[in-house]
Parts: C-alpha cells; structure tokens; sequence
C-alpha cells in the first residue's frame, strides 16, 4: 500500500495579518455636497445625486478645470504615495 501521509509540501502556513483599510479619496469622505441630508435608497444609491450629475454632464458643466485639477492632483499623491 502507499503512504497517505501528507508530504511537507502539502502543509499550509497560513499567517494572520491585519487586513488593510484602504484610503478613501477626499470626495469619498466628504459629507453629502451642498448640506444635502439625502438618504440612499434601500439599493444603495442616491438617487437624486445621479440625477444632478446627469443633468451637469448633459448641460456640459459637470467636467471643469477645477474638477481636472482636483483629480490630477489625487493621481499623483497616489503615485507618490505607493498605493
């Protein structure tokens, strides 16, 4: 018969390690734009927010240089941060 023994290859290590939190981007963190207490719908999304955003993309004002300059900015402190 063979040995069924398991083989030191067939060990697991298993080591525990912390699970990492990952940093959310400034707009994440930001509370609800403009005071607005919206709540999300029982889907999760809010609803009126994709709507203001639908109508800025529609009216060509949702993509500014402001807005380009802030992501640029968030891109490269990422780079530089390793993440």
């Amino acid at each position: 018969m063979r040995d069924t023994t398991p083989g030191r290859w067939m060990q697991w290590r298993v080591k525990l390690v912390e699970k990492a939190i990952p940093a959310e981007p400034a707009f994440v963190r930001r509370p609800h734009a403009r005071g607005s207490a919206e709540v999300p719908g029982p889907d999760g999304i809010r609803h009126g927010l994709v709507a203001r955003v639908r109508r800025a993309i529609a009216a060509g004002t949702y993509d500014t240089e402001e807005r380009w300059l802030a992501a640029e900015e968030m891109l490269l402190s990422r780079i530089e941060a390793g993440a």
